[in-house]
């Protein structure tokens, strides 16, 4: 199986011909510190997984997210010099535009997501609270019109029409304020 480069955007493919290009792979560290500071140059998050990308066994990232400086060429084979971080990529501009790529830590992440999540937890609440408001208003408005109909000042039939149409009212109300 061919191997491709994992960072965003980039097209480099492992073939027989890629080192006579000057073109080397390297797989990920296994160093977990190094590891996790590759993951996080690459911006790279993992959609599916609503995270941070976290590379698999056979990953690997091409000597073109390398500066010449971070390789060893002292050996017959080119390898990376402990330690490096790649530092070179180009993100699309449409994958940059809709932040699918990491340009904060996780903490400072993870701190959006609480923010977001109590935010949300605050409108649920304020929903459920308006629902509740529009239960008691039907509750009372169907008892009036009730109370109407029993005295006799209104007709069976301006009930029904009332009825009918406080629920319609009601409800757009709704689905227009706190819905769309």
């Amino acid at each position: 199986m061919v191997k491709c480069c994992s960072a965003i955007g980039c097209a480099s493919r492992c073939l027989p011909n890629s080192k006579l290009k000057g073109l080397t792979f390297h797989v990920f560290p296994t160093d977990e510190n190094i590891k996790r500071k590759w993951v996080l140059a690459m911006k790279r998050l993992d959609v599916n997984a609503a995270g941070i990308w976290e590379p698999k066994k056979g990953d690997v990232l091409c000597s073109r997210h390398f500066k010449k400086t971070d390789f060893d060429r002292s050996a017959p084979n080119i390898k990376l010099k402990p330690g490096v971080i790649p530092s070179i990529f180009d993100s699309p501009s449409h994958l940059q535009e809709h932040s699918y790529s990491v340009t904060d830590s996780p903490k400072k992440l993870k701190h959006k997501l609480d923010h977001v999540i109590s935010e949300l937890e605050d409108t649920k609440k304020s929903l459920r609270n308006v629902l509740d408001r529009e239960k008691r208003f039907q509750k009372s408005l169907r008892k009036t019109i009730r109370e109407l109909k029993d005295q006799c000042l209104i007709s069976q039939e301006t009930a029904n029409r009332l009825e009918a149409f406080c629920w319609e009212y009601c409800q757009e109300s709704i689905e227009r304020d706190y819905i769309s």
